[in-house]
This record gives C-alpha cells, sequence and structure tokens, in this order.
C-alpha cells in the first residue's frame, strides 16, 4: 500500500507541476497583453486520515491589489476631467491668438483706435476714413469667429458626450455579461481570474467616463452605482442615453434644449462629479459659455459707445436717407422723452438748404407723433416716416442733399439714450441686440463698408443756421476725435461670465477676457500634469503588484522544472520497486 501511496504522493506533485507551468507559460505569453494581471496558484498539502497524501493545487489567484486598483480608478476619473479641460482650453487659445500678436483680439481693438486717431488729425482723408472702416471690420469679423469657433468646440463637447454615453453603454454591457459568467464559474468550482480581468478592464473604462463607486457580492458579481449613488448596474445592462446637437449656438443650453444624459430614463447630468463626462459638461454648459457672455460683453459696449458718439455726428457728404435700425415698431406705440434734437438737410458741402428743425421731445407721446413732427418740420426739403419694417426713416427730398443729426439735450425715457442712437439713425456697429449673442453678428453698417465717407466726422451746427449757412464745417473733426478718444478712456462694463464689473478701456476689458482664458488654460495644463504623474506612479505601482515580470517567470519555471523532473523520479523507482515485487511473486 505504501509504494502505491508513493506513487499517487508523485502524480499529484507531477499534476501540480503541469498546472502551475500551465499559469506560468500563459503569463509569459500576455506579459503585453492590457489588463492582465499574473495568476498563480499554491501547493496544499493533501491529508488522508490525517496521513500525508501527496499535494492538491489552490484555486488559481490574480496577483492584484484591490485597494491600489481603486485609488487608480479614482485618479483616472480625476485626470479625465483635465484631459478634456486642458484640450479645449488649448483651442480656445488658438483662436483667441497670443496677446502679443498682431492678430489678437487686444491687438485689433488697438488697431481701430490707432485708425480713428489718424483719421482725427485728418478727417477729409479719404484713405484714413478706409483704414478706419478695415480696422472696424475686421475686428467686427473676429467678434463673429470667436463666437462660432466657441460654439462649434460646444457642438464637440456635446458629440463626445454621446461617444463617451456610447463607451459606457459598450462597456456595462460586457460587465454584466462577464458577471454572469463569473458567477456560474464559481458556482461550478471553474477558475474565474482571466474573466475578472476582461471585466476589471471594461471597469476602468467606465470610471474614465464618470466617476462611480462599486463591490463585489459573494456570488463574484459587480455592483455599480455612480459616484452620487445612483444605481448603475445591477443585473442587467443599463440604458444610458444622450442625443447630441446637431449644432450649437448661444441659445442652446441645457436642460432647455440640449439633451440630457439619462441612466434608464433618470437625469444624471448634473449628478456626475468627475470622469471625461463632467469635464465636457463643464466646458459645454459654464466655461465655453462664459466665454462667450464676456465677449458679447465687450462687442455689445464696443457698440453703444460708438454708436452713442456717430449718432451725434455728421458726415460730409451726408447720407440722403437716414433708416434707423431700431425695427418693430407701430405708430401707436408709446414714446416719452426729454430735450431736444436738431434734424436738418444739408448739400453735399454741409450748406443748410433751409434752417434746420429743432424738434422737442415732449411734444410727441407716440412714434407716428414722432414721425408726423419730423415729416412737417422738415416742411418741403424732406420727410419722415415709419416704413414697412417699423424704422424710423427720414429722407431729404433732393436726392443731391442728405440728412444730419446734432442729438443736443435729447433723451429717450425708454432706452436713456440720445434721440438718433435711440432709433439707430446713424449706427457705425450694427446687429439685432436681442440675438443670443451679439459679437456672434456685430458688424459695420453696410452703407458705411461700402462708402467709408459715410464715417462721421464731425457735426451739426448748434448756432443759428439759415438756408445757405455752414451746417457741417468741412474738416470739421470733432466726433472723430471723440471717438479716438472713447478708445483712449475707461468704460464701465457690467458683470458677465463670471467677470465682475470693471470700469476699464476697451483693450484692456479684452485682455482681461485673454488673461482670464489663459489663466484657465494654464491651471487646467498644471493640473493634467499633477494628475497624469499621479497615474503614472499609480499604474507603475499597480503593474508591479499585478503585471508579469519574465525574469520572475523564468526563475518560477526552473523551480517547476526541478520539482517536476524530482517527483518523475519519484514515481520512477515507485513504479521499478513494484515491478520488482511483482517479478519476486513469480
Amino acid at each position: 500500500m505504501s509504494l502505491t501511496l508513493a506513487l499517487h504522493n508523485a502524480l499529484s506533485g507531477l499534476q501540480h507541476s503541469q498546472i502551475a507551468l500551465q499559469l506560468t507559460s500563459n503569463n509569459v505569453a500576455n506579459v503585453n497583453t492590457e489588463g492582465y494581471s499574473r495568476k498563480t496558484v499554491t501547493a496544499l498539502t493533501r491529508l488522508v486520515a490525517g496521513v500525508g497524501a501527496g499535494v492538491t493545487t489552490s484555486n488559481i489567484t490574480r496577483s492584484v491589489d484591490e485597494n491600489l486598483l481603486r485609488d487608480l480608478r479614482d485618479q483616472l476619473s480625476i485626470l479625465g476631467v483635465y484631459r478634456v479641460t486642458q484640450g479645449i482650453y488649448e483651442r480656445t487659445q488658438d483662436f483667441f491668438g497670443p496677446p502679443e500678436s498682431s492678430t489678437s483680439l487686444t491687438a485689433n481693438i488697438a488697431t481701430l483706435s490707432e485708425r480713428l486717431e489718424s483719421l482725427a488729425t485728418a478727417p477729409e482723408d479719404i484713405a484714413q476714413r478706409q483704414q478706419v472702416v478695415n480696422a472696424a471690420t475686421t475686428l467686427a469679423r473676429q467678434f463673429n469667429s470667436m463666437v462660432t469657433s466657441i460654439q462649434d468646440l460646444r457642438t464637440i463637447a456635446d458629440q463626445d458626450i454621446a461617444d463617451g454615453v456610447t463607451i459606457l453603454n459598450t462597456e456595462l454591457a460586457k460587465i454584466a455579461d462577464l458577471n454572469k459568467e463569473i458567477s456560474r464559474n464559481l458556482a461550478r468550482g471553474l477558475p474565474t481570474a482571466d474573466l475578472e480581468d476582461q471585466r476589471d478592464l471594461s471597469l476602468s473604462k467606465v470610471t474614465e467616463q464618470l466617476d462611480v463607486t462599486y463591490f463585489v457580492r459573494a456570488t463574484g458579481e459587480v455592483v455599480i452605482q455612480t459616484g452620487a449613488g445612483v444605481s448603475m448596474l445591477d443585473g442587467p445592462a443599463p440604458t444610458i442615453t444622450h442625443t447630441p446637437t446637431a449644432a450649437a449656438d448661444a441659445s442652446i443650453t441645457y436642460p432647455t434644449n440640449i439633451d440630457a444624459i439619462t441612466l434608464n430614463g433618470v437625469d444624471i447630468t448634473t449628478s456626475i462629479r468627475s470622469g471625461r463626462l463632467k469635464g465636457l459638461i463643464d466646458m459645454r454648459d459654464t466655461t465655453l459659455p462664459n466665454l462667450n457672455l464676456q465677449v458679447d460683453n465687450l462687442a455689445a459696449q464696443l457698440r453703444d459707445q460708438v454708436n452713442a458718439i456717430h449718432n451725434d455726428g455728421a458726415a460730409l457728404p451726408p447720407p440722403n436717407t437716414l433708416t434707423g435700425t431700431l425695427d418693430g415698431q407701430a405708430g401707436g406705440d408709446a414714446f416719452a422723452g426729454t430735450g431736444s434734437v436738431r434734424i436738418a438737410v444739408v448739400d453735399a458741402n454741409g450748406n443748410a438748404v433751409a434752417a434746420p428743425f429743432d424738434f422737442d421731445l415732449t411734444s410727441a407721446v407716440t412714434v407716428g407723433a414722432v414721425a408726423t413732427a419730423i415729416d412737417t418740420g422738415l416742411g418741403a426739403y424732406g420727410s419722415a416716416s415709419i416704413n414697412a419694417s417699423g424704422q424710423l426713416e427720414i429722407t431729404a427730398a433732393n436726392a443731391s442733399y442728405g440728412i444730419v443729426i446734432n442729438e443736443m439735450d435729447s433723451d429717450v425715457t425708454a432706452t436713456s439714450r440720445g434721440f438718433s442712437h435711440h432709433f439707430g439713425l446713424n449706427d457705425f456697429f450694427v446687429g439685432d441686440p436681442a440675438a443670443a449673442s451679439y459679437a456672434g453678428q456685430i458688424a459695420v453698417r453696410a452703407d458705411i463698408v461700402a462708402s467709408p465717407a459715410l464715417v462721421s466726422r464731425g457735426e451739426l451746427g448748434t448756432g443759428a443756421i439759415g438756408a445757405g449757412d455752414s451746417a457741417v464745417a468741412a474738416g470739421d473733426n470733432s466726433v472723430a476725435q471723440r471717438l479716438a478718444q472713447l478708445f483712449a478712456g475707461d468704460i464701465s462694463f457690467g458683470a458677465a461670465g463670471g467677470l465682475p464689473a470693471l470700469t476699464t478701456s476697451f483693450a484692456e476689458y479684452g485682455g482681461t477676457i485673454l488673461a482670464t482664458n489663459a489663466t484657465g488654460a494654464a491651471e487646467a495644463e498644471s493640473s493634467l500634469e499633477f494628475r497624469e504623474v499621479l497615474v503614472q506612479d499609480l499604474t507603475f505601482r499597480a503593474s508591479s503588484q499585478s503585471g508579469v515580470n519574465i525574469d520572475e517567470e523564468l526563475a518560477e519555471l526552473v523551480v517547476l522544472q526541478n520539482a517536476f523532473a524530482a517527483s518523475a523520479r519519484v514515481f520512477s523507482v515507485a513504479s521499478e520497486m513494484i515491478h520488482t515485487l511483482e517479478e519476486m511473486a513469480r
């Protein structure tokens, strides 16, 4: 019996060595396989009636540190935020241009300021007027381009969210299937280590997209929740949805008209606290819209301040018709104002063809009454009406004459603006002030672009003027000087997009926008670098724990080879002894 037991002992040693050799060879083969963890088995003494009866092999185990993996996944989730944030900030820096660049926002504002200064010194110089219009057009187009780029980035971010949702659905479905296989194998006493490796790989991909917590049940199934505690996977794979917007603009916002991220029908958008999705949501819904608001604030103030002065001035020769940009008005709409505005019809040389009409705003209580009063006041030399678009329109009767306005002390109650500025009769910058993003559509008035002579440079005189008298003097640079001084002085900017209320120049406010964006970009890059180093360290530590070391595996092969040879030798000796006994028995 003892020789038979020796044979069994040797056989069990051979079998264990074979299993261990199989695992070692598999470890070596998967040394570069993503997500693979080193597998080991342990030889356990087999006892029969308290007597050693060879060895048995333990279950296959993975060399992983679960706590270290949790830490790594948490940091991968945070890293996902900064990778997204830094990437989008980098794009915004591209379309802003570096502060020192001649094409940056601040540089283009400075260029317009310089061109206005030059115009003030030579108001009748055709080239100077053209350069002012060119500089203003370039600046307006840069505003347009910036808004387009901002909204394009929001569109890309929203589409990336949809891609992230697709990844989540794919990986969670894999985890749900692996849960079933692992549970079945555990119940049957079959190995689960390789299946757990696959599940860990999918779980890591999930945590890159959003923050989660998880635990493993006794059945071997992993249960996943969002970081906010919403159940994500506990049995069948969930359904996560998000339909991306085709093209974002400033009016597109979550949750009004941007689709939510839903988990089994429940909106989890605002409860996502980390991961790529968090970074994308923050950039789409906060950072980029704030940047758009800052640019809008600058563009709107530029429009209002320039238009206020331009409406108080006059071109020479002046346009035959002034059409207001304020539209949608009806004759019966209420009107209230104080002070007076002077309106005159002049010839191409700036001489009055008749005495100017000084209109007392308190005399009219409706928009229609305003038009009627001006129409009457200009007599045979001009007319005024509300056109089909609801705009105030003033026209000189003779096609060779033009209309000029001095706002004097007029003040329209509804807007606290001068008369011409309120109606937009001589605006320099145009665009719908009610648009979701004014900066996205600001432009120089089309007829000024076509004829730079229409840039206001002087102003209609306020003294006694009769027919034939000079109403707008050639060479008058008073309004051109005011426009130039506007860019040199400080403007009151309201709070917008995270920037506080500021009193500063146009160029400095533009610089503040650039500096704020640059600071955000620098902080994102610094945080990204820190998190990358931290993730690399955790990855190295996890790899050291669970990764395959070729040298260790080769050393293990030598041990297994010796153990196998020893067991084989025992088996051979025991077999020979049994054979000898059999021969003796014959």
